[in-house]
């Protein structure tokens, strides 16, 4: 076995029943087979909460299995996603050469009042919007139209987004404010709510990065239903939001349009640092764009959109794979821009906050 075909691939282990965690576990082992079935030698390796408790707990874990390349699956735990960023940290502390987003672009991107900030300064547009804390007051909402979004600031995989999301008066905001806050006391993001279609458009590798496909959301919610992404249509197989949204690559997207996705995603890739593979959500409203996220660590299992961008694009999922652990150990340099991040401060609040300054 060639010493670079050694590929350690790492994920959370805790006792959880939640589908997005179980997920990561599940898209492990299909990576491991995929890599085993092009010649490398995949194992597993689990991170826990007490190798973080441990002095240099994570760093000895890794380094005891000697892999040639780390195929990070690792997105925190169910209640510190914010701990995906040190291990991002770890790993590049050590030189081992891994797949996906450095701790700086998951830094960006976790925390969406940051990232939109970001986002706005370098001139690509989002939704009128603003950052809650905890001690917010009465003009929370000034300037901002109803209907509203709600979402945690520093939550991934939708988590804490569901049917109540969208508020319609001042009273209901208030009311799911004091509930959500409690829940996620490092605050939450509101923003006007665009009605529009929906797409994502999927990348691998450094900027200009190659385009995998250009998909759709098709919502079949009904009548009466505001139509958007949460928590159940991402992950609750047996939801009536999972089997009513569906993601379709390349079809019924005019050309001038898709053109533009195109071009708005590839520059907030570029914007946030991006690497290795990322996706980037954006919505159409009253004929213009918004960008609603950049996602550094999408789900890159079978059934995933983004699987069906990469075979949209041509690549079966072992190919895929591989050229993500390519990507990782010869890939060119990364592009970085600090000065669209100068003067961007992050709201002092919780505990994540310190992690995220000091990645």
């Amino acid at each position: 076995m060639r010493p670079d075909r050694s590929v350690a691939v790492v994920a959370g282990r805790e006792d959880t029943d939640r589908e997005d965690v179980l997920d990561v576990l599940r898209c492990r082992q299909t990576v491991i087979d995929a890599l085993c079935s092009r010649g490398f030698s995949a194992f597993p390796i689990d991170i826990t909460r007490d190798d973080f408790s441990r002095s240099r707990g994570v760093a000895r874990k890794i380094l005891s299995a000697s892999p040639s390349c780390v195929f990070n699956l690792f997105e925190g735990f169910s209640d510190a996603s914010w701990l995906e960023i040190r291990f991002a940290d770890i790993l590049q502390s050590l030189g081992i050469p891994f797949t996906g987003n450095r701790s700086e672009t998951l830094a960006l991107c976790l925390d969406k009042d940051l990232a939109r900030r970001t986002l706005g300064q370098a001139g690509l547009p989002v939704a009128p919007g603003r950052c809650v804390l905890p001690d917010y007051g009465p003009d929370v909402a000034e300037g901002l139209l109803f209907p509203l979004f709600v979402k945690p600031r520093m939550e991934d995989s939708s988590v804490g987004i569901d049917s109540r999301s969208v508020v319609d008066s001042p009273e209901e905001l208030f009311r799911l404010l004091d509930e959500r806050l409690a829940s996620f006391p490092d605050g939450l993001i509101v923003e006007e709510f665009l009605e529009g279609r929906e797409f994502n458009a999927g990348f691998l590798g450094s900027y200009p990065y190659e385009l995998m496909a250009v998909s759709s959301i098709d919502f079949n919610f009904g009548q009466g239903v505001r139509p958007f992404l949460g928590y159940d249509s991402k992950w609750e197989h047996e939801s009536s939001d999972y089997k009513n949204s569906v993601s379709i690559a390349e079809e019924g997207i005019d050309p001038k349009l898709r053109k533009e996705i195109v071009r708005i995603s590839r520059e907030a890739g570029k914007i946030m640092g991006c690497r290795g593979y990322f996706r980037v959500d954006l919505r159409e409203h009253r004929g213009r764009l918004f960008v609603l996220e950049v996602n550094p660590n999408p789900d890159i299992n079978t059934d995933s959109g983004f699987a069906k961008q990469s075979a949209r694009r041509g690549y079966g999922y072992a190919e895929t794979a591989v050229r993500l652990v390519r990507i990782a150990m010869n890939g060119r340099p990364l592009y970085e821009e600090k000065s669209s991040r100068e003067g961007i401060r992050v709201p002092a609040s919780g505990g994540k906050d310190g992690c995220l300054l000091e990645a």
